[in-house]
C-alpha cells in the first residue's frame, strides 16, 4: 500500500464524493480557530442552515465529515458514544441518488407528481434517518422499547399501519418496501401512463420531524440529540421540488433541524408550498457561503491550504519531517524581486542576446517607428538612449515611460527617452534620487512589466509561490488541489523532486497553473446559457489582456471591473449573475464608488483561476470602469453589433500602433 500511495500524484482526487467515509476522515483539514470549521456549519445549531459554495468549495467533504459514519469513525467505530458526546446525529444524502427528472411528464398533472415527489422525498430522509439510528443502537434496544416506539411511528401516518413493522429495524424494511414500490410504479409510468396505484400515507413533515420526537423519547441514549437532516446537493432538484424542502425550513419543529447543501447557483426558489411565501433568512434559516468565507479571512484560508498540503503528502508517505507549515512555501521557487530582479529577467534575454538579436521589446520600438514613418534612425538612438544592459526589467519600465509621455516629435523623443534612461541606470547604480517617475511607475506596473517580458520571451507568463497558487485558487480547496496536480505533474516531468528536497521551478510552476486554467475553463460549464457566459467572459478577459499588453496600460494588474447593473439589459444581468454563480466572475462586496456622484457601482473580478488562461493578472489593484453600452455588448448577444466598435474605442489609444499614427500631424504624413 505504502508503494502504491508512493507512485500516485497526492493530488489527484480533488472530489469528496468520490472518498469512502474513512478517506473523510484521513483527508480532514480545519481551519485555525475556535472550534474551527464546526464553529461554521454548527452541527448543534436548532435553526436550519443553507451551506452555499462554488464547486469544489469543500462543502460535500465538510457536510460528509458531520454525518453518522464519519462521526463514527472519529470514535473507533462505535456511532454512539460518538453521538452522545457530540449532541447530534448526522444523517447525510445526496439530492443526486433521488433520479428527480423521473417524477415528471409521463401523462400526469404537475400537482400530482409534486405530491408522489414529497412523499417519496421524506420515505428516502426518513429511511436514512432510521438506518443511522440503527447503526447508533445497534441492536441494544428491548422489546418494550420496540414496542412503544411501533406505537408511536404507527401514530405518524394517516392509515392504519400498526400491522406492517413492530421494531425499528422492521419499519426500515417496511420504508424500503413502500420506496421499492413507488419506483416500480414511477418507472413504467412512461408505458402505463398511469400511477394510481401510489396511496400518500402521511401528510408532509410528519416522518422528517416526527420520528425523532418518537426516538428521542422512547430510547434513553438518544434522548438528548439533535437530529441533524444533510441533504447535500440541492441544486439537482427542481424549483418545485425545493419548495418542499423549504417548507420543511419553515415548519421545523422538535428534535431535528436541516442543513442544506447546494452550489451557488443550485437555490433555486425560496417559496415554499401552498401560498408560496418564502422562507426568511437570520429568522427562518442562516445562510453560509464557504468560498466567500474563506476568501474573506485570507490568513485563515492560507494556513488552511497549507495544512492541506501537508496532509496530502502525509496520506502518501511523502510528507518529510523537514517540511512543515512554517517552511512549506520553500518547496516553491518564487520570483526573485531584489535588484530589479535582474537574474530572472537576465536569463529570458540571455538567448537572444548570445545570438546578437535585439531584445524583443526595443525591436517593438523600432517597428512601430517605422509604422509610423520616422528615420531609422530615431529608433537606433532612442534604444541607445534606453538601454540598460544589466537591468532589462528597467529598459521595460523607461520604454513606458517614452510610451507614456509619447510625441510625434523626433527631438522630444529624444529627450524624453534621454530623461528616462539616466533615470534607469541611476536605479540601476543603487541610487534613484531622481528617479521618481520611474519608481513610481514600478510599484504600479511591475507586474505587468514582467508579464510583457516573459511573453515577449516567449515564455508562460509568470504565477509563481505558494501564496499566489493559494490566491488563484479563490478560496476553493478543490481549485488549490487541481492547480497542485498540473504542477506535481509537470515539475516530477522535469525532474525537480517536488516535496522531496528540491524545489518546483518558475517555469513548472506557471505552466501547471496554466493547465489547472485549462481544466477549470473545460470543467465549470453552466447547464443553462453556457455559451452566452463563456463568450462574455472570454471577450471581457480580452479586454483585460489588451490593456496589459499594450504599450502603456491605463490600469495595473487590471482584472477587475465596475459597472451599474440599472444600466444593463434584462439578459446581460441574467448572464453576469450565471457567471458569477459559477466562478468564471466574483463579486467584490463593497462595490466601487461612482467617479461623478455618490452611488456605488456592482464590482467583479475576473476568476483567478481563470486568469492565466489569457495572462492576465491574478490580482484586483486596476479597476476599469464599464458603462452600460459597452457591458450590454459584452454580456447581450443581442447587443454585439456595437462590439468591434466600442472595444477599439477603450484600447485603440494605449496600442503604439495607434497612438504613434494618431498623433502624426498633416504635414509629417505627406513626407
Amino acid at each position: 500500500m505504502l508503494v502504491e500511495r508512493r507512485e500516485q500524484n497526492p493530488f489527484d482526487m480533488v472530489k469528496a464524493s468520490d472518498f469512502t467515509d474513512e478517506e473523510i476522515l484521513e483527508h480532514w483539514v480545519d481551519i485555525s480557530g475556535d472550534h474551527g470549521l464546526e464553529h461554521l456549519i454548527k452541527p448543534r445549531l436548532v435553526m436550519p442552515m443553507l451551506l452555499l459554495g462554488g464547486k469544489g468549495s469543500g462543502k460535500t467533504h465538510l457536510m460528509r465529515y458531520f454525518s453518522a459514519p464519519v462521526q463514527a469513525a472519529r470514535y473507533g467505530g462505535d456511532l454512539l458514544p460518538a453521538v452522545r458526546k457530540e449532541g447530534y446525529l448526522g444523517v447525510y444524502v445526496r439530492a443526486e441518488g433521488l433520479n428527480t427528472p423521473k417524477f415528471a411528464g409521463k401523462g400526469q398533472t404537475d400537482e400530482s407528481w409534486s405530491a408522489v415527489f414529497n412523499m417519496y422525498f421524506e420515505l428516502w430522509l426518513a429511511t436514512s434517518l432510521l438506518q443511522s439510528v440503527s447503526a447508533a443502537l445497534h441492536g441494544q434496544t428491548t422489546v418494550e422499547q420496540d414496542r412503544i416506539f411501533s406505537a408511536g411511528a404507527a401514530c405518524l401516518f394517516n392509515e392504519d399501519v400498526s400491522s406492517h413493522f413492530d421494531s425499528l429495524s422492521t419499519l426500515l424494511d417496511y420504508f424500503h418496501a413502500q420506496r421499492r414500490s413507488i419506483d416500480y410504479i414511477v418507472d413504467n409510468a412512461a408505458l402505463t401512463r398511469d400511477i394510481t396505484g401510489i396511496r400518500i400515507g402521511f401528510s408532509p413533515g410528519r416522518l422528517v420531524y416526527g420520528l425523532p420526537e418518537v426516538i428521542g423519547r422512547v430510547y434513553p441514549a438518544l434522548a438528548s440529540v439533535l437530529f441533524v437532516y444533510l441533504v447535500d446537493e440541492v441544486e439537482n432538484l427542481t424549483a418545485d421540488q425545493q419548495k418542499f424542502l423549504n417548507s420543511l425550513v419553515r415548519y421545523r419543529t422538535g428534535n431535528a433541524s436541516l442543513k442544506i447543501g447546494a452550489r451557488l447557483y443550485g437555490i433555486r426558489t425560496y417559496d415554499t408550498l401552498g401560498v408560496g411565501e418564502p422562507i426568511k433568512r437570520d429568522a427562518e434559516y442562516e445562510r453560509v457561503e464557504l468560498d466567500s468565507f474563506l476568501r474573506d479571512n485570507q490568513a485563515v484560508y492560507a494556513d488552511f491550504c497549507k495544512k492541506l498540503i501537508l496532509r496530502r503528502l502525509d496520506y502518501h508517505n511523502m510528507h518529510s519531517s523537514k517540511l512543515t507549515e512554517l517552511n512549506i512555501s520553500d518547496s516553491f521557487s518564487e520570483m526573485e524581486t531584489k535588484d530589479y530582479s535582474r537574474e530572472i529577467t537576465m536569463q529570458l534575454v540571455s538567448p537572444g542576446d548570445r545570438e546578437g538579436r535585439e531584445r524583443p521589446y526595443f525591436l517593438r520600438l523600432r517597428r512601430l517607428l517605422k509604422g509610423g514613418r520616422f528615420e531609422a534612425a530615431l529608433g537606433d538612438q532612442l534604444c541607445e538612449l534606453l538601454r540598460v544592459q544589466s537591468h532589462p526589467l528597467l529598459e521595460k519600465v523607461a520604454l513606458l515611460h517614452l510610451y507614456r509621455n509619447w510625441t510625434n516629435e523626433s527631438d522630444k523623443l529624444i529627450k524624453l527617452a534621454k530623461e528616462a534612461g539616466l533615470m534607469a541606470r541611476s536605479l540601476a547604480a543603487g541610487d534613484g534620487a531622481d528617479a521618481s517617475d520611474l519608481k513610481t511607475a514600478l510599484s504600479y506596473f511591475r507586474s505587468d512589466l514582467m508579464a510583457q517580458l516573459f511573453r515577449e520571451c516567449r515564455k508562460p507568463c509568470p504565477y509563481t509561490g505558494l501564496p499566489t497558487l493559494i490566491h488563484l485558487s479563490q478560496g476553493i480547496p478543490r481549485n488549490l488541489l487541481s492547480i497542485l496536480k498540473q504542477i506535481y505533474r509537470r515539475s516530477l516531468f522535469n525532474g525537480e523532486r517536488p516535496f522531496s528536497g528540491g524545489r518546483i521551478t518558475v517555469e513548472s510552476q506557471s505552466l501547471g497553473v496554466k493547465d489547472s486554467a485549462a481544466w477549470f475553463w473545460e470543467d465549470a460549464q453552466p447547464d443553462s446559457q453556457g455559451h452566452q457566459v463563456r463568450e462574455a467572459v472570454e471577450i471581457l478577459a480580452t479586454f483585460f489582456r489588451t490593456m496589459r499588453y499594450s504599450e502603456r496600460p491605463s490600469e495595473c494588474d487590471c482584472a477587475t471591473f465596475s459597472i451599474r447593473l440599472g444600466d444593463l439589459s434584462a439578459e446581460s444581468r441574467r448572464i453576469l449573475t450565471t457567471a458569477e454563480n459559477w466562478s468564471y466572475l466574483i463579486r467584490i462586496r463593497d462595490g466601487a464608488s461612482d467617479k461623478n456622484d455618490d452611488s456605488v457601482k456592482a464590482k467583479y473580478q475576473l476568476g483567478p483561476m481563470l486568469a492565466p488562461r489569457w495572462g492576465v493578472s491574478e490580482h484586483r489593484r486596476g479597476t476599469v470602469e464599464v458603462g452600460g453600452e459597452f457591458g450590454n455588448a459584452i454580456f447581450d448577444p443581442s447587443e454585439r453589433e456595437s462590439l468591434q466598435r466600442l472595444f477599439r474605442g477603450r484600447v485603440d489609444n494605449l496600442s503604439g500602433e495607434k497612438f504613434i499614427k494618431a498623433r502624426f500631424s498633416g504635414q509629417e504624413q505627406l513626407l
